[in-house]
């Protein structure tokens, strides 16, 4: 009895962490959204957002969003540190916090 309450509380704070972990990243469904508008603001110029190929910039190949999110190593901090610090030739985007990690859902959401 002692050991299926203890497993049974295991089981809920795991599912809880969980819960927290994907709202730490921001995917909901409110959070994607407003990423898909920020992206077809300020990215679609440069990035396909809705699947398709990318396009070129100064000789070099701008992916699509899925492409980047199909990447193995594309972890939600590591996309919002390539949004808030960017490679050339990737303009610096002023973004707020919570706009960088709507776009940083939405983007993950392709996968």
């Amino acid at each position: 009895m002692i050991a299926t309450r203890t497993l049974l509380h295991a089981l809920q704070i795991a599912a809880a962490l969980c819960a927290l972990a994907s709202a730490a990243h921001g995917q909901t469904a409110s959070s994607i959204v407003r990423g898909h508008d920020i992206a077809e603001h300020a990215c679609a110029g440069c990035h396909a957002i809705n699947g398709g190929g990318g396009s070129v910039i100064q000789g070099r190949a701008v992916p699509s969003f899925r492409a980047i999110a199909d990447r193995p190593n594309m972890t939600a901090e590591r996309l919002q540190a390539l949004i808030i610090t960017p490679r050339h030739p990737m303009p610096a985007i002023p973004l707020e916090l919570a706009a960088t990690n709507d776009l940083v859902a939405y983007i993950r959401s392709l996968r």
